[in-house]
């Protein structure tokens, strides 16, 4: 399906996806995370909702994979993010089945409505913190409705950030766990699209090669990195997951 949508579009359509991806990359190098929130509402304007999803697996494994392994102690990490991997699994799971059945403008307005109100109210919240005997009941309702978010939009990671901010979590220790649940959610989210008769292997090896220009905006995006304050790191990511909202629900509504 990817591979036949990107044959038959315009050479200024493929710019246009190809230009997104870097922008994503930008603020993937900038604060670590969002390549999913800001590329999902721009390619969704050039291709499908189901098209976007699968173009973005591969990237979303490979440009986490580094930071998902910097540092060492990556097994110690593992087990911390197990609550919120035990609840993403079954609400991936779901959230494909959803994606391929819905009409793509009802799987955006949904994605959007729910990017939106997490968002908005924990930056409304700043001081916001989790204690520590609500964080597996938490985690695994964050990763379960993460896991469905993943799978209509291939954005796993917003609502699962929101839980590790309030969890007092920030910078490189913020990073390290986000961009390891993002390889894990990423490689199902993968397994499942290409198990679907939506999607072939071949749909993978296009979304392999649009690492490239990702990693191109990352690149810019790093120079810029440890340059950002502990608070300005969570309003960053907090405003990119609600401006990624408004952007689905417009285009929802209206396309």
């Amino acid at each position: 399906m990817l591979i036949r949508t990107l044959y038959f579009e315009q050479a200024s359509i493929i710019a246009a996806v190809v230009c997104s991806l870097i922008v994503a990359g930008l603020l993937k190098g900038i604060i670590g995370v969002g390549m999913p929130v800001v590329a999902l509402p721009l390619l969704s304007l050039f291709i499908d909702i189901k098209s976007a999803a699968m173009l973005l697996s591969m990237p979303l494994i490979f440009s986490n994979l580094p930071q998902a392994l910097e540092g060492g102690k990556t097994g110690r990490c593992l087990m911390q993010l197990m609550p919120v991997i035990l609840g993403m699994i079954p609400g991936l799971f779901l959230g494909v089945q959803v994606l391929l059945a819905l009409d793509a403008n009802v799987a955006k307005i949904i994605a959007g409505l729910v990017l939106m109100g997490v968002g908005g109210v924990t930056l409304l919240a700043p001081k916001l913190q989790l204690q520590s005997r609500l964080v597996l009941p938490t985690g695994i309702t964050f990763g379960f409705f993460g896991g469905i978010l993943g799978g209509i939009a291939a954005m796993p990671g917003p609502l699962v950030f929101i839980f590790m901010l309030a969890k007092g979590l920030r910078g490189k220790a913020f990073t390290k766990q986000a961009s390891l649940y993002l390889v894990v959610s990423a490689g199902l989210l993968a397994i499942l699209l290409t198990a679907s008769r939506q999607f072939s292997w071949l749909d993978v090896s296009v979304s392999t090669a649009a690492m490239l220009p990702v990693v191109l905006g990352m690149y810019v995006g790093q120079l810029m990195r440890d340059k950002i304050a502990p608070e300005t790191f969570k309003k960053l990511v907090l405003i990119a997951v609600i401006a990624a909202g408004a952007e689905l629900l417009r285009h929802g509504f209206f396309s």
